[in-house]
């Protein structure tokens, strides 16, 4: 099979270049969407071996992300690793997403460590409530549905018509696929914490996924 690293970055100069490079280590392929970058993001990214994709205008993260998979597709990869840009999630775990891939599940989702970790409170606590709440709804365990870090499988994606084009677009892939009765696995992650600002808002974002979820 092949499987690449999907990476959406916005202004991420700081880190882009090494994270790049550290997940050459277990990928072959990277691919890097420069979500309309104000800062030096696109030429740190160019002295890679990246496969890139780039826009002048910010459009958000589910723009970033189906711009993505529609070159994976495109190009015939069987799996996409999906990582941020900013150091969060650690390259040597992808090894682990690997061994779940090769059993044959199509999603693969990096739950994080709730419990002595730097994850903000108000973090944990709307992805406790969105993940129950999904739970229920969907009547499918799910420990972490605001996780970044994922595997999956695109053949699930060419039958999926996605909408959405901020952060919320990963929980309509979540619903989605659920709904198609896509097999999915929960792996625990560690995740780094740094002093960066992030771009997600967590009482907006959330409120976009009730949105989803509840939508007939």
């Amino acid at each position: 099979m092949r499987n690449a690293a999907l990476i959406c970055a916005y202004n991420e100069e700081k880190h882009i270049r090494e994270v790049i490079e550290r997940y050459f280590k277990y990928l072959k392929d990277v691919i890097v969407i420069n979500d309309g970058s104000s800062d030096d993001t696109l030429d740190e990214v160019k002295k890679t071996n990246a496969k890139i994709i780039s826009y002048k205008e910010n459009k958000g993260k589910g723009y970033a992300l189906k711009k993505g998979f529609d070159y994976a597709i495109k190009n015939k990869f069987d799996y996409l690793i999906l990582l941020d840009g900013d150091g969060q999630h650690e390259p040597k775990e992808i090894p682990k997403f690997i061994r779940e891939i090769n059993k044959g599940y199509d999603l693969i989702i990096g739950c994080r460590r709730k419990r002595h970790s730097d994850m903000p409170y108000i973090r944990r606590a709307t992805n406790f409530l969105s993940s129950l709440s999904l739970s229920i709804k969907l009547k499918h365990k799910i420990k972490d549905t605001q996780s970044g870090y994922r595997a999956i499988n695109l053949n699930f994606l060419k039958n999926i018509k996605l909408k959405r084009n901020r952060y919320d677009l990963e929980s309509e892939i979540l619903i989605k696929i659920i709904r198609q009765k896509a097999k999915i696995k929960c792996i625990t992650i560690k995740t780094i914490y740094r002093d960066e600002t992030s771009t997600i808002h967590p009482i907006k974002d959330t409120l976009r996924f009730f949105r989803i979820l509840f939508k007939k």
